[in-house]
């Protein structure tokens, strides 16, 4: 069998991975899709001050309900009265899962469920026997299932963005954009220009355009205005 993967530096190596380092990325492996695909648990603290038990859902199936319109969590923000039909950025989080695991798996004679999260499992229960046999693929496949699990959280659960209030875009002259509101649940206004902390950089959502923070200082001081109000308020 020949395995289909990103190149990497492992792979690239004139030697083989040492086993003691396949061995931690096996087990990597193993925790990352656990996060992936099992469920986890909270304490719910209930205005009594009593506390109870709750199960939630697992990574991917958070992941998988943010496709759905209207279930977005990433506090999209668009043109005029624009909202987003499904969130993009899951959406393609769970077709480059589904095409790895289908590019690994789908010859194997072992099950195929439908299901994304019990596709992972099956997929990380290869784990303990390619340790041995394909080492590269393990310390491959460690690295992307744990990025796989690092941009779910950012999707369920992104690093807020800081306003700039009093600013226009110097692209599109956009000063304001119309975001939803879950909570108000309609349109809001907001400054089109926000500092990314993700990026580091200012982000316009009127045109998508981005500017690195250094460029972004330097084009303030230049139009006259190097004082650059950051709010406290926050998108999303």
């Amino acid at each position: 069998m020949t395995l289909q993967y990103a190149t990497t530096s492992y792979s690239e190596a004139a030697r083989r991975p040492e086993p003691e380092h396949v061995a931690l990325a096996r087990l990597a492996w193993e925790v990352a899709v656990d996060q992936l695909a099992l469920p986890g648990h909270a304490v719910i603290v209930r205005d009594d001050g009593s506390d109870e038990a709750a199960v939630v859902l697992c990574l991917l199936d958070q992941v998988a309900e943010a496709v759905m319109p209207g279930n977005e969590r990433n506090g999209s923000v668009g043109g005029p009265a624009s909202r987003p039909p499904a969130a993009l950025g899951a959406l393609a989080l769970v077709a480059e899962i589904r095409q790895e695991i289908r590019r690994c798996c789908g010859d194997h004679e072992h099950e195929h469920p439908e299901n994304l999260r019990e596709q992972a499992r099956i997929w990380a229960r290869h784990a303990e026997e390619w340790q041995h046999s394909y080492p590269d693929y393990v310390l491959w496949a460690a690295e992307q299932a744990a990025e796989w699990v690092r941009q779910a959280r950012l999707l369920l659960d992104p690093p807020p963005r800081y306003t700039l209030r009093g600013r226009a875009c110097p692209t599109c002259g956009a000063d304001s954009v119309q975001v939803w509101s879950d909570e108000e649940s309609e349109y809001i206004r907001r400054p089109a220009l926000s500092i990314d902390p993700e990026q580091l950089a200012a982000v316009c959502a009127a045109c998508s355009q981005t500017w690195p923070i250094g460029a972004w200082m330097n084009l303030a001081a230049a139009s006259g205005n190097p004082g650059t109000d950051v709010t406290g308020d926050t998108l999303g």
